[in-house]
Formats: structure tokens, C-alpha cells, sequence
């Protein structure tokens, strides 16, 4: 009871701490929480009239303020109807990023920059209200939960805030420095301080959940109550190895620089949209698909007036259910989602696959392995019959793994695919912190550096 009664005063200190500071910061967090919650429980009709107004709202603001909604196929487009409104590409948003700007400017605008990992980084400016409205959804998914904010958390990411992840109560670990010591350091912190919540990179957190299996088979189970994923493609094998190391209930984030939270999953298994923040249209050849019908995601912002980006592709593929949730949220429901839908792969026979087939096979690779052995796996398309596929593991890279992974290449690929495997101490990361599971022959070539390679001839291992 002593140990709870800590934990709780802990938590409420911490978040009037972080919900202060950001009021001071002219970011209100806790009030854009509680008009968030009391926005849930209105009923679907009225939620959806709701948000009707304020897309209206934004797209008159849009066409009143910014340069670019003037020029091109946006002169044609009607404030009231988007419609009328033409797809924005991400690389006009990165090329012609100063016309996108509002022409009244927001007191406290800063910059957004993505990751990169379409290919195209892009600078997004963000108005302080709008940055405090996105988090306050975030926040308010995971009440949905009843992980209330001021939580200890375990952070894995590609950049940390020591002081405001100290506001937080947060322990931060930078994804670029997951080194096997690092991760044992991350491990001691689960272990001793048990924090409520782990979050983070998927890839990341499922090396976590390994290694501490792997090298502390004797922690308590279940270890972590919750670990919230985002940044990153989630794949089913990685949800059941947080579930059955961690014991956590795993709830999956998806968003983007370009509008920040576009959807997160409620208790009941579902995507809901973020319909509060953002508007999803799927889009199929250039025109919007049909109800439930799978195709590029196309967002709209609703909050954020700094830098408003109306119809903007964000390079994900995805749907629409047709069907609410059981769980009664009036938020519309997205399924079958797969980022980044430009990275598809030549198979030898000239057909196009997407590169999350090799994601998902990981599954099968894994279950035959012991915990701990293999920490990452990373395929790279060198062109359509040859393959270099990176494993990171401290030893036991046999024959037998090898093929195995030889035949998860060919099963998709072609059966004639040259599959070389070698071993890495580390597989390198993105610089944003993340990991790419595949590498696609479009692509800049993947290539540990020198001090990563690891020399010994059964480290290679050839499939002709």
C-alpha cells in the first residue's frame, strides 16, 4: 500500500510539474486534455458535426492565409468543400515549404523535421496550440487505458530532452546507441525502478523485451503494465514478444510530422483517427477510394494554422473500416495500415512486393531461435536475384539459421535468389533512431562500417 501511495503522489507531482511548465510555455496541455475527453462522449452525429465545423473552419483559414491555395489547381479549390481541394505531395511541401507558410504569424512557431525515412526530409512548422493540441491526444488515448500522464516511463527514441523527460518522470535511451551495454543498462532500469510504461521504436523495444529474457530469466512476470509503440512499422511478431516478455498490454500509435497524432488503438483493439486533430481520406489512382477500400492515406490538419497542410500524402497505404468499434468511441476506425508504401521490392520475376512481407516472415525466423541470440535482422535488395541480408547477434549464426532466412527471401522473391547472410555485432541505424527491417534496391546501399563488420569466415555465409 506504502509502495502504491509513493508511486501515485510521485506521478501527480510530475504531471503538475509538466502540465505547469507547458501552460507557462503557452501549450495547454491539461485543459486540451479534458475538452478532449468530454468531446468523446458526445454521440457520433454530433462528434462528426463537430469536426465538419472546424475542417471548414481550417480550410477558409487556409485559403485566406496561405500563398501556395492561390496558385496552381489550388486557385480552383473552394474554402467550404475539400473535395474541390488537389493532393499535396510531400515533395512539394518540402520544395515549396515557405508558401505554405501562413501569411499571419503565430507568436512561439517552431520547426518540425521529419525523419527521412521516405526519402524526402521535410521541415514542418508548428504553432504552439496546435503542437499542445497533438499531445493532448496522445494523452488522452492513453487514459483510455488508465495510464494517466506523470507515469514512470522508459523511453527508447531517437533524441532525448533530459529536462523535460525529467519533468516527464521519463528515463530516456537513444535508439542510435543500442549497443548490448546499453541495452543492460535500459534492462537495470525495468528491473529496479519498474516503471508503469514503456515507450518507444518498436524495433527497439522488442531487442529490450529479448535481452531481458534473455539475460534475466528470472525477472518477475508480467514485468511492465504498458508499452506504447510508435515511429515505426509495428509487425504481429513484435506485439507478442512484448506481450510475453513484458506481460504489458501493448497500444500502437500512428502519426507523422506533416500532422502529428493521425490514430491510436483504444482498449478493444482498434485504430481510432485522431478525428479530433486530422482528417484521413484514402486515396486509389488519384481518386478517393471507395468505403473500406485499401490505398494511399491522405491527412488533412486541423489545428495546426502555422503551416496548414490541406490533402497532403504522407507515403502510407491504408483503409477505412466501414464499421465502428465495439468499444463506442465515435472515432472512425483505420485498418491494414503499412508505411511507407513506396518501399516495394523487384521480385525476380518483375513482379512488385512490399518490403513488410520480410517484416512479418521475421516471426517465423525468431520462434526458432533462442531468446537473446538474434537482436535484429536486416534485409537488403542489392538488385532483383541478389540479396545481403545483416544479422546482429553476439554468436550461434550457424547453416541452419541461414537457410531459413534463405528460404523467407525466396518463398517471396524467387526461388533462384542469391541470398548472402553475414553477422554484425551491431546493425546500424537510421539517424533518426530507427530501424528499417528492409532496404529496397532504390535506396542509398546499406553498409555497416568497418569496426562493425565482423571477420571470421563463419560470420559469412553464402546461399548460391
Amino acid at each position: 500500500m506504502d509502495a502504491f501511495m509513493n508511486r501515485s503522489l510521485e506521478q501527480s507531482i510530475h504531471r503538475a510539474a509538466y502540465l505547469t511548465l507547458q501552460r507557462l510555455r503557452g501549450r495547454p496541455v491539461g485543459p486540451f486534455i479534458e475538452q478532449l475527453r468530454r468531446r468523446e462522449r458526445l454521440d457520433r452525429a454530433a462528434f462528426e458535426r463537430l469536426n465538419e465545423e472546424e475542417l471548414e473552419a481550417m480550410l477558409e483559414y487556409a485559403k485566406a492565409n496561405v500563398p501556395l491555395y492561390s496558385t496552381g489547381p489550388w486557385a480552383r479549390a473552394e474554402a467550404s468543400d475539400l473535395s474541390t481541394w488537389p493532393v499535396l505531395e510531400r515533395h512539394t511541401v518540402r520544395t515549396r515549404g515557405k508558401e505554405l507558410l501562413s501569411r499571419r504569424p503565430r507568436l512561439g512557431t517552431f520547426y518540425r523535421r521529419s525523419s527521412a525515412s521516405t526519402g524526402e526530409p521535410l521541415r514542418v512548422a508548428w504553432n504552439p496550440h496546435a503542437a499542445a493540441w497533438g499531445w493532448a491526444n496522445e494523452y488522452r488515448v492513453m487514459l483510455w487505458h488508465g495510464l494517466a500522464p506523470g507515469a514512470r516511463t522508459l523511453l527508447l527514441w531517437g533524441s532525448r530532452h533530459r529536462l523535460q523527460d525529467w519533468i516527464r518522470n521519463c528515463r530516456g535511451f537513444l535508439t542510435t546507441e543500442l549497443t548490448p551495454e546499453r541495452l543492460e543498462e535500459a534492462a537495470q532500469y525495468v528491473l529496479r525502478r519498474r516503471p508503469q510504461l514503456c515507450m518507444g521504436l518498436p524495433s527497439a523495444l522488442t531487442m529490450l523485451a529479448r535481452h531481458i529474457r534473455a539475460k534475466h530469466p528470472d525477472a518477475p512476470h508480467p514485468l511492465v503494465p504498458f508499452v506504447k509503440l510508435g515511429g515505426e512499422q509495428v509487425y504481429p511478431f513484435q506485439r507478442q514478444e512484448l506481450e510475453r516478455h513484458f506481460g504489458a498490454r501493448v497500444v500502437e500509435f500512428y502519426g507523422c510530422t506533416e500532422v502529428g497524432p493521425i490514430a491510436a488503438q483504444c482498449p478493444a483493439g482498434s485504430m481510432h483517427i485522431m478525428a479530433d486533430n486530422v482528417r484521413v481520406e484514402i486515396f486509389k489512382e488519384g481518386e478517393p477510394a471507395r468505403p473500406g477500400e485499401f490505398g494511399d492515406i491522405v491527412v488533412t490538419t486541423l489545428s495546426n494554422r502555422a503551416m496548414p497542410l490541406i490533402r497532403c500524402r504522407i507515403g502510407d497505404s491504408g483503409r477505412l473500416s466501414p464499421e465502428p468499434c465495439s468499444c463506442g468511441l465515435p472515432h472512425p476506425v483505420l485498418q491494414d495500415l503499412i508505411g511507407r508504401a513506396a518501399d516495394v521490392f523487384v521480385a525476380a520475376d518483375g513482379r512488385t512486393v512490399h518490403g513488410s512481407v520480410l517484416g512479418r516472415e521475421l516471426s517465423t525466423i525468431l520462434a526458432g531461435t533462442p531468446v537473446g541470440l538474434v537482436r535484429q535482422v536486416s534485409f537488403e535488395q542489392i538488385h532483383p536475384m541478389r540479396w545481403k541480408v545483416w544479422v546482429e547477434s553476439d554468436g550461434g549464426f550457424d547453416q541452419g539459421l541461414a537457410s531459413r532466412v534463405a528460404d523467407v527471401v525466396r518463398a517471396h522473391f524467387g526461388a533462384r535468389c542469391e541470398v548472402e547472410l553475414e553477422r554484425v555485432p551491431v546493425v546500424p541505424r537510421e539517424p533518426s533512431g530507427k530501424f528499417r527491417y528492409y532496404l529496397p534496391v532504390s535506396r542509398a546501399p546499406f553498409r555497416p562500417s568497418e569496426a562493425q563488420h565482423a571477420r571470421t569466415r563463419e560470420d559469412r555465409v553464402k546461399m548460391i
